[in-house]
């Protein structure tokens, strides 16, 4: 007969010998793939979560990722996806429209499934970035290369033709300061002259 029994993170830790703020962790990365009911400080998880939890812990140590650790998780525990009262309204969605409870496996196994696929992806094209692409242009799409090389035409003539403004300001302001110091020479001649012609008179 199954474990009905509900479980706090605090009974988990005890049992587990893990310290509740790792657990707490765990449960904030994970927590779509733990059984759980319940929302908040009243949230409860059932017998399997904590070997979930143990799992998690095993992986993590081996050195995985959490991509994946989450991808792992959904293969051997797919029915766990969005179980109990806390799951997501994607899930419960799923549920009702999978009529009962055997649709509603088949559909929490498939949100479970493009989750795990959609972490791979993210980590998959976060290593290629990491590592400079080392695929060369090839290992991305042709539309997303065609469109890097237009938008960096783009910048480019965008600088070039900053680049003319600067010189063209450069130019007129070495014209406004011939410009001063011509006024300025010739308003000191008037004045001079005017000195000149009082001193005279």
């Amino acid at each position: 007969m199954a474990d009905s029994r509900l479980y706090s993170i605090a009974a988990i830790a005890k049992i587990l010998d893990v310290p509740e703020s790792t657990l707490h962790y765990w449960k904030n990365r994970f927590d779509d793939v733990l059984p759980s009911f319940g929302t908040g400080r009243g949230k409860r998880y059932r017998a399997e979560a904590v070997e979930i939890f143990r799992d998690i812990g095993a992986m993590l140590a081996q050195g995985l990722s959490a991509g994946d650790v989450r991808a792992e998780l959904a293969r051997r525990y797919p029915v766990n996806v969005g179980s109990g009262e806390a799951q997501s309204p994607a899930a419960s969605l799923a549920t009702t429209a999978g009529g009962g409870p055997a649709g509603g496996v088949d559909a929490q196994t498939m949100l479970a499934m493009a989750s795990a696929i959609g972490a791979e992806i993210a980590r998959t094209l976060a290593e290629q970035l990491g590592r400079g692409l080392p695929g060369g242009p090839a290992a991305l799409p042709e539309a997303t290369i065609t469109a890097f090389t237009s938008e960096l035409a783009e910048a480019r003539a965008e600088n070039a033709a900053l680049a003319d403004k600067m010189r063209v300001l450069e130019s007129e302001l070495v014209r406004l300061r011939k410009d001063r110091r011509e006024l300025e020479n010739h308003l000191l001649g008037k004045i001079k002259a005017l000195g000149e012609e009082r001193g005279n008179g």
